[in-house]
């Protein structure tokens, strides 16, 4: 007897976002359940952003419903999300390059005491939260501008972790780092899945949606085009839903030279 598969923790149906009169998405039904990295993959203007940024509160749809953990949603304000438990690192840093690590993991929620910031506390948990990324080489005091850019990625990433997501959103997540640092962020992911929490990766290398994703989305010219499991789609047929034609449209094969 096989286990039914998880309630999905995201819900998504018959959402729609046009910019100008231009759909970026158009009636996408959409879920991502617990436990699970889900990849969403397609071209510059498929419709990944707006996806994105309408689940994480950064924009909202023009129709459609949202559910959340059972419960139907419509985040007004990114600071929303993350209080429901979605949590995104774009891949455009958040991090303020003026404050210290400490400063900038503990942002948002920083521990305090008789009312004021608790200072020995908030680093403490900067090095908790440094520490699950495998950053323990990261001071908390660090000015986070003085750091190579491998690094203040991977403090983005524990400022995420610091919220407490059910649902955590990685855009483009490995773009700055050095390859001894994906291994690592490969390691979290999946421990973090392991954890029981829901992961959408975004990424446009498909030797890391094979690495990581467990679920595969793809979407093309603002729409929904398949959903399936891992090793289900060959990456030729990847591409092709990618790019709505067959991939020797698009490379066809070098004529061959004669003498």
């Amino acid at each position: 007897m096989t286990n039914a598969p998880a309630a999905p923790l995201l819900d998504m149906r018959g959402i729609t976002k046009s910019y100008g009169g231009v759909a970026a998405l158009a009636e996408v039904d959409f879920a991502a359940r617990p436990s699970s990295i889900h990849a969403v993959l397609g071209e510059n203007g498929a419709g990944k952003s707006t996806l994105i940024k309408i689940i994480s509160g950064v924009v909202q749809p023009d129709a459609g419903t949202i559910s959340f953990a059972g419960n139907r949603v419509s985040f007004q304000s990114p600071q929303a999300a993350n209080a429901a438990g979605v949590v995104a690192v774009f891949q455009e840093l958040s991090v303020l390059p003026d404050l210290s690590v400490a400063d900038n993991i503990s942002i948002t929620r920083p521990p305090k005491h008789f009312g004021l910031i608790d200072r020995r506390a908030q680093r403490r948990r900067a090095e908790e939260l440094l520490a699950r990324v495998g950053c323990e080489d990261v001071n908390p005091r660090a000015r986070v501008g003085d750091l190579p850019l491998s690094r203040r990625q991977m403090v983005e990433l524990a400022k995420a972790l610091g919220r407490d997501p059910k649902l955590l959103i990685l855009d483009e997540a490995t773009s700055a780092l050095t390859a001894a640092d994906v291994e690592r962020v490969y390691t979290i992911l999946h421990r973090l899945r392991d954890e029981g929490l829901s992961l959408l990766y975004i990424s446009h290398r498909m030797h890391e949606i094979e690495e990581l994703a467990d679920t595969i989305s793809v979407f093309r010219n603002g729409r929904h085009i398949s959903t399936f499991g891992k090793g289900a789609q060959s990456d030729e047929e990847i591409v092709q839903m990618m790019i709505g034609r067959d991939v020797s449209n698009v490379y066809p094969p070098k004529p061959v030279r004669t003498a």
